[in-house]
């Protein structure tokens, strides 16, 4: 029974291993970058979704679409953000990810990073030029996120007062 019986492309299957070489060797076997799985997500996707740093910096580094998408509208920053990946979200952002599109329910990455906890990775998209004024659909800011915490409301302002872009 082949891969394609079991319903897993090589490249489907390195990223869930989350072991780099794997999916850099299935690239390199012609793997495409941006096949998408049966849910619809390609495997830089399904990596972020899932925290997989290791996989994911190997489908950036090979070339995957850093702009696409899920069937929710959430591109993989959105995922990386949330899921507290900041040197991925780096390298997406390096690579042309847009760091304040509105994604689900208008939130960027910057405001899923807040709902998540991953404050390191929202200090660090501040620093990178995320807007601490943008808003969801529902109104919540950074800011307002930040919960009333005078200490990470002030590292978020000192973090976009170091803005690199």
């Amino acid at each position: 029974m082949g891969l394609a019986a079991c319903g897993k492309n090589p490249i489907d299957k390195a990223v869930e291993s989350d072991d780099r070489k794997s999916v850099a060797a299935a690239i390199q076997a012609g793997a495409d970058v941006n096949d998408k799985n049966s849910s619809g997500d390609t495997p830089l996707l399904s990596a972020t979704k899932a925290g997989q740093s290791s996989s994911a910096q190997a489908l950036i580094e090979g070339g995957a679409d850093v702009r696409a998408k899920d069937s929710e509208g959430a591109g993989a920053l959105h995922h990386a953000a949330a899921t507290g990946m900041t040197g991925i979200c780096g390298l997406l952002v390096d690579r042309g990810a847009p760091i304040d599109e509105a994604g689900p329910a208008g939130s960027t990455p910057l405001l899923l990073a807040m709902r998540q906890h991953q404050f390191e990775t929202a200090k660090y998209l501040v620093r990178r030029g995320a807007s601490l004024d943008a808003k969801d659909e529902a109104g919540a800011t950074p800011r307002s996120l930040a919960g009333g915490d005078a200490a990470l409301l002030q590292e978020l302002e000192i973090a976009a007062s170091r803005r690199k872009n």
